[in-house]
């Protein structure tokens, strides 16, 4: 069960980074106007996703509340990236004249789901991170206090997003993706470790 575990948190981890690679790249295509190619950086965050999704499960009965976490934060982001890909381009996304009036509605829950997976992702990080903090000495010591820190920020930054909505998307997506490198750091430190 042990291994289970070990390699389940390696494997969240992963698709954690390639989360946070995807929107990267997703900012470089926007900055050059050319976000409404993004479907294969999307489809890559899906199935990562997916996987931080299913295999939080497995996390659950190591820890309920850091599991419970990946796995919403999981299903959100499936959920969110599953709308720009079904629906954007169908309501005038990038396509020529202006979009129907309904793809701002679908885009502001998409951004909701955003929200509130990047403040379940910030919750994971603040546990985790406060676990490292406490029981380890060194650079996992440090990490997890960086860690905290960044999971409140990125806890109370897209709460306040989902509250007033793509004003603060710029600062909920930064301390929430910032949030959610730390967390799969955490991950892969916890996981390294050697049992006792």
């Amino acid at each position: 069960m042990e291994l289970q575990h070990r390699r389940a948190g390696q494997i969240v981890a992963a698709a954690l980074i390639v989360t946070v690679v995807t929107q990267l790249a997703y900012l470089a295509l926007d900055a050059s106007g050319k976000s409404h190619i993004a479907y294969p950086i999307w489809r890559t965050e899906a199935v990562a996703g997916l996987v931080v999704a299913v295999l939080g499960l497995v996390y659950l009965s190591r820890n309920a509340l850091i599991g419970g976490c990946l796995v919403a934060g999981g299903i959100f982001n499936l959920f969110q990236t599953g709308m720009g890909l079904t629906m954007f381009y169908q309501l005038g996304y990038g396509g020529e004249g202006e979009p129907d009036p309904a793809f701002f509605a679908v885009l502001g829950f998409s951004f909701f789901l955003y929200f509130a997976a990047k403040a379940a992702l910030g919750i994971a990080a603040l546990v985790l991170g406060l676990d490292l903090w406490r029981g380890r000495a060194g650079l996992r010591r440090w990490l997890g206090l960086i860690a905290a820190l960044a999971g409140i920020a990125a806890l109370a930054l897209n709460l306040w997003a989902m509250a007033v909505g793509m004003g603060a998307v710029f600062f909920a997506g930064a301390a929430g993706t910032a949030a959610t490198l730390l967390l799969a750091l955490c991950l892969l430190a916890k996981e390294s470790e050697v049992p006792a």
